[in-house]
């Protein structure tokens, strides 16, 4: 029970730095996991030994290499990933477009894939990051497939927050925004998670009809200007995340 105890400590503290950004020093850790800084620094030097954290030098602590490696090894044998890593090479390449694969865990969305092509900016997301589900384009897609009232649910246990100046953040402007997404089949973000930044997403179904994930590409808001260029992008998204669910099984009725 003791042991059960002490590993429950421990994978907290880790919880704890993978939250944090700035990183936590050893106080902070010891009042977030409840224990004494004695006990903390204990915890601290076990995990610094086998690289699951790191210390930048001023007495603050974030993740080290070690999560970073498990984490690549369960991408890696994730189906879904695997899967649709060939289709998103080549749906960069075509549109010369940053692309994501993404799953919906909660309120956040999950970055399992990106990637960029030479003529990208750097775009802010990376693979194993989350970003909210309500304004981003891979969020709406799979907020799109989801029952109303579980909608409403996760918007009222996580309320919309302005992230930029075009942030859909009235829940009832944002269900209609989702209803919309859900009858035309793809999900648009204008600027609301990156301001200048737009994408197009679409869901990615399984075998049974289950929508698994979804994927998006993503540019500058005016190199959309045109509509033409917009259906363009449009139609590659769509097309592409019908060939992944074909993939994996999907078959359309």
């Amino acid at each position: 029970m003791a042991n059960a105890k002490i590993l429950e400590k421990g994978l907290r503290l880790l919880e704890e730095l993978a939250e944090s950004a700035e990183g936590l020093t050893a106080v902070e850790l010891a009042e977030r996991i409840g224990v004494h800084k004695t006990s903390a620094y204990r915890y601290i030097n076990s995990l610094l030994d086998m690289d699951y954290i790191q210390s930048d030098g001023d007495g603050r602590y974030h993740l080290g290499n070690k999560i970073l490696e498990l984490s690549s090894q369960l991408l890696r044998r994730m189906p879904l990933r695997k899967t649709a890593h060939p289709f998103l090479v080549k749906l960069s390449a075509d549109t010369q477009k940053t692309v994501h694969l993404c799953v919906l865990d909660g309120h956040d969305v999950i970055y399992i894939d990106k990637l960029e092509s030479q003529k990208t900016l750097p775009i802010m997301s990376r693979i194993g990051s989350r970003a909210p589900a309500y304004c981003t384009g891979v969020g709406k897609a799979l907020l799109s497939v989801l029952p109303t009232d579980q909608v409403v649910s996760l918007l009222q246990e996580a309320p919309p927050k302005k992230r930029t100046p075009t942030t859909i953040t009235d829940p009832i402007k944002l269900l209609e925004e989702i209803k919309t997404t859900a009858e035309r089949g793809y999900a648009i973000d204008n600027g609301e998670h990156e301001e200048g930044i737009k994408c197009f997403a679409a869901p990615i179904k399984e075998y049974g009809g289950d929508v698994v994930g979804a994927i998006s590409a993503t540019g500058l808001q005016r190199e959309f200007d045109s509509s033409e260029e917009a259906e363009k992008m449009i139609s590659a998204v769509t097309k592409t995340a019908m060939e992944i669910s074909q993939a994996l099984g999907y078959m359309e009725r």
